[in-house]
């Protein structure tokens, strides 16, 4: 039975996990925070559709909480640091639920932590942003979640899913998490890269076939990958995706392009990076996503060389 759950991470996904585990369980729910970060928590709370909350901050195992449930939702960038921080503050009997963008954090965690159950984990259709410190949305979102395989479903996948879904969060249980986790992945590789390539808004992907097609030449790399590691994934996929990021609301913009234009570090490690990595693992070719990558990085490299100037 979960009782205690804790959450590293108050980013957009982070701050839509709180407003909801926070008031359903207020004395069994932590937020999990180390040094000044830790402090900063404590006295200002966090400001989410302009309310301010101030969960629980566990920072220290002298505090001898055990969670039975932890989720992650963080930057992949900031995973390392992450674990290294949290190691003293799990269990083995803890669940982990990570909900980062890319494939690699279950297999990540599992290796970091390997006697705990690390479940896979994906958050959808959230419309929540940051401004400044503040974070806002209209739309929860759903959180999909499992192991690879829920046929049959494990209880603790059934328990994860029944806390959220307690808290008044859309959660649900997919069979093939894999499938779903890619889905995301080839969502965010094609359309949030084309997305900061071009520097548009999501109304263009509409207007102008030559970003449809840059997000299908992405696209279509990962689906040659996911034979090469049975996952099932097929061109019918790669379809469905675009079709979604085209009927996407013309305002929207990809939350890659936000971190971009507010100078935020970018996820480009868990997008083309890993198309680039597992094509040489694989020797397929990956040449749009490794253009991607290299026109990315190497405005980023101008950018902070102008500043210079």
């Amino acid at each position: 039975m979960i009782k205690n759950i804790g959450i590293v991470g108050a980013g957009s996904v982070g701050s839509v996990l709180i407003s909801h585990l926070f008031p359903a369980y207020p004395d069994n729910f932590y937020l999990l925070a180390t040094g000044d970060r830790a402090e900063r928590m404590r006295k200002n709370g966090l400001s989410i559709n302009d309310r301010t909350l101030k969960p629980n901050i566990y920072s220290n195992e002298s505090q001898d909480i055990c969670l039975d449930l932890l989720i992650i939702a963080v930057k992949s960038y900031s995973l390392d640091s992450v674990m290294a921080d949290i190691r003293p503050l799990i269990q083995k009997s803890t669940i982990i639920l990570p909900l980062l963008n890319g494939i690699m954090a279950t297999e990540r965690l599992q290796s970091y932590f390997p006697d705990n159950r690390v479940l896979y984990g994906v958050m959808i259709r959230t419309d929540a942003h940051r401004t400044g410190h503040k974070v806002y949305y209209t739309t929860p979102g759903e959180v999909q979640l499992g192991y690879a395989y829920n046929n049959p479903v494990k209880p603790e996948v059934t328990e994860v899913r029944d806390c959220l879904s307690n808290a008044g969060l859309n959660a649900n249980i997919y069979e093939d998490m894999r499938r779903i986790q890619w889905r995301k992945w080839m969502l965010n590789t094609g359309g949030s890269q084309a997305a900061v390539e071009i520097g548009v808004e999501c109304g263009y992907f509409e207007q102008v076939d030559e970003i449809v097609e840059i997000i299908r030449l992405c696209i279509d790399e990962i689906v040659e990958l996911a034979k090469a590691e049975k996952v099932n994934i097929t061109t019918e996929d790669r379809d469905d995706i675009i079709q979604f990021l085209l009927g996407y609301p013309a305002h929207k913009k990809m939350s890659m392009l936000q971190d971009v234009e507010a100078g935020r570090p970018i996820e480009i490690e868990e997008y083309a990076g890993t198309v680039i990595r597992l094509g040489e693992k694989h020797g397929i070719s990956t040449p749009a996503n490794r253009f991607i990558y290299l026109s990315i990085a190497a405005k980023k490299k101008v950018s902070e060389l102008k500043k210079h100037l």
